[in-house]
């Protein structure tokens, strides 16, 4: 327990260091998202690679990405139904965000800390599911209720944008190494491993850097609203996954993932959109702060390290 605390408290100094590093004047969001671009196309992949092609497959690993769809598909529907009565650029805004996680920039840093790398296997199955939510379900509600809805969803431009996805290229390439057992030289593995390593502490900061608490109380009431049908229903994938299934990394992992916080895809999509760019930041920002505490209180409180 006492490295779970470490390994919490070691995030919480890193996340205030960038908040920090923005409020001082040294670097800004517009530049945060450079990074996050950066990171995108370097450390992120190299860290799906290595941590794939030695991976042990087994069928239930193909499970997780199905359930995920199924899970964000139930909080998008809820969400749907309890917002009908919303104006359309509100609707669409607060349905987008009661679904989609941020396994990536948050949840990776963490769980790699705790659990160490080959946990991330479980992590990395759960955004493939993630990534099928919030480019193919997420993206799509919202253009549905944007301003441009009546244009239609073009479905094969989103499936362009997940195919060129970096990350998911490094992950379908070291998974195609993996079946396959083709041999990597090495010293290649070893570069990929040292450019891995350094996404941990880059993406902490980048996460502390896009923190604000600049709050709108109209606007926070909303955001709530939303952020309830996620964590009500995160309260009960917990008790589910927690009772059914049997005691091993797997199980903290996914208890884990289903209290994270909702995805910085959120900001780029509502700027596409036409959507409330500050509520969109509103989404992030909680949702951060409040996942952190849950993480924090579900790995201690339900003893998540011990096996």
């Amino acid at each position: 327990m006492n490295q779970a605390n470490n390994v919490f408290l070691i995030t919480l100094a890193l996340i205030t260091t960038g908040f920090t590093v923005k409020k001082m004047g040294f670097i800004t969001e517009k530049e945060g998202k450079i990074i996050s671009k950066f990171l995108m196309h370097t450390t992120f992949p190299a860290l799906m690679l290595v941590s794939t092609i030695n991976l042990k497959l087994e069928p239930k690993l193909f499970l997780i990405p199905l359930t995920t769809v199924v899970y964000g598909s139930i909080l998008l529907t809820i969400a749907w139904f309890v917002f009908k009565k919303y104006p359309n650029n509100i609707r669409g805004l607060l349905t987008m965000g009661s679904s989609g996680f941020n396994t990536g920039l948050f949840a990776f840093p963490i769980i790699e800390s705790i659990w160490g790398r080959d946990a991330l296997v479980y992590a990395i199955m759960f955004d493939i599911g993630n990534t099928v939510v919030v480019f193919g379900l997420i993206y799509s509600i919202g253009n549905y209720f944007s301003a441009r809805g009546n244009e239609g969803v073009d479905f094969k431009a989103i499936l362009k944008k997940v195919a060129r996805l970096m990350p998911l290229q490094g992950l379908t390439l070291g998974l195609i190494i993996n079946a396959l057992s083709i041999p990597v030289a090495p010293i290649l593995v070893d570069f990929l491993d040292v450019l891995a390593r350094g996404n941990k502490p880059i993406v902490l900061l980048l996460m502390g850097i896009y923190l604000s608490f600049e709050l709108d109380k109209k606007q926070v009431s909303l955001v709530v609203k939303s952020l309830l049908i996620r964590y009500l229903m995160g309260a009960i994938a917990v008790i589910f996954i927690y009772n059914m299934l049997p005691h091993s990394i797997m199980r903290s992992i996914l208890i884990v993932c289903v209290v994270l916080p909702v995805g910085l895809t959120i900001l780029p999509f509502s700027d596409e959109l036409n959507y409330d760019s500050r509520m969109a930041g509103l989404f992030v920002n909680l949702s951060l702060l409040i996942s952190f505490c849950l993480m924090w209180a579900l790995v201690l409180g339900l003893n998540l390290t011990i096996f």
